[in-house]
């Protein structure tokens, strides 16, 4: 086991760690460490570094993704299921390498119980990468122990564009139902999405009949095993939860995030901006923010809810003081109880 007391140049000693570990640690994020820094004890880092988003140096997160991704090999807990392939290699664990190869649910296999509700995590990431440790394996362990059947996805990103992570998703909600008609689950479906993976939700919720035809398009001409297994099922979430998300691309807009998914598409600008297309059809919808949020301005979160109830659908908006961009289950901030306050607005 790692901690903080170890140095990321023994971290990455490990071979099966260091070939991996981008799944949960994004590359960029050990790119910010300086070659004078790898060895000094992982701790130091919170003291000396921050994100890109102003928080201290994520630590903690680096040694738990280290120790996460033996646990996730060696576990009989976890299944890696490959969505773009009918994969039944036991030895597969992803490599965040862009390709549909990489496109996967972390399914948390022990939750699958007959009776429960589903809950899929879509981590944020700026469309850049994805931040499955964290946002993604915190949100899950939570839904886990509230009685949720719970599953993260790793979908593409940049160089990959619109509408290819869509699909992804899309993809993934038709296998959770698979997946949920196969052990007798409740045919009930809550996605969260983070940042810019609340953008991904909230605009594949938009658009789901256009998604739906053009991933089943893809499917039937060149994966046909994948289209015949869930080519019935429904794209579109029974609950959305958007977390800090990223919503307009035009005004108090996350750039990044748009020029990522649409290389600089301007034509693109309006109809991703979720808040100006939602319409009755629109799941029903917990969306949050903190007030402190300096990545993505909190008004994205409030944009989108005014549009919700404009549209008639039913809504939820909470905002917190504390918790920033990127606090996941927030704990320690003022936001630390809006996980709970989502699962009794949606039950």
């Amino acid at each position: 086991m790692f901690t903080t007391e170890n140095t990321i140049n023994e971290i990455l000693t490990d071979e099966f760690v260091k070939a991996h570990l981008s799944f949960l640690f994004p590359d960029d994020f050990l790119a910010i460490v300086p070659d004078d820094m790898r060895d000094a004890p992982v701790k130091i880092l919170a003291e000396k570094l921050k994100m890109p988003w102003g928080i201290p140096y994520l630590s903690q997160d680096l040694v738990d993704s280290a120790n996460m991704i033996h646990e996730f090999m060696e576990s009989d807990a976890y299944e890696f299921v490959q969505l773009w392939d009918i994969s039944t290699d036991k030895d597969y664990f992803p490599v965040a390498d862009g390709t549909k190869d990489s496109v996967c649910l972390l399914k948390y296999k022990d939750t699958f119980n007959a009776g429960k509700h589903m809950a899929l995590v879509v981590p944020g990431g700026a469309y850049f990468n994805v931040a499955v440790g964290g946002e993604g394996t915190l949100t899950a362990q939570e839904l886990a122990k509230a009685g949720y059947a719970v599953a993260i996805l790793n979908y593409r990103v940049a160089p990959n564009r619109y509408p290819e992570p869509q699909k992804d998703l899309a993809l993934a909600i038709k296998t959770m139902r698979y997946f949920g008609n196969e052990a007798g689950l409740k045919d009930d479906l809550l996605v969260i999405g983070y940042s810019a993976g609340g953008h991904l939700v909230a605009s594949e919720s938009c658009y789901p009949k256009e998604i739906d035809e053009l991933l089943l398009e893809d499917l039937n001409k060149n994966h046909p095993m994948v289209y015949e297994k869930i080519k019935d099922f429904s794209v579109k979430a029974d609950k959305v939860c958007l977390s800090y998300p990223v919503i307009n691309c035009i005004s108090d807009n996350h750039e990044d995030s748009f020029v990522n998914l649409t290389g600089r598409d301007e034509s693109l600008r309006n109809k991703l901006s979720i808040d100006m297309n939602v319409t009755s059809e629109y799941p029903k919808t917990f969306v949050w923010a903190c007030d402190d949020d300096d990545l993505v301005p909190p008004s994205n979160a409030k944009r989108m809810y005014e549009a919700l109830l404009a549209a008639g659908v039913q809504a939820k908006l909470a905002t917190y003081p504390t918790g920033g961009h990127g606090c996941a289950t927030a704990e320690g901030t003022s936001a630390e109880g809006w996980l709970c306050e989502m699962l009794r607005f949606f039950e």
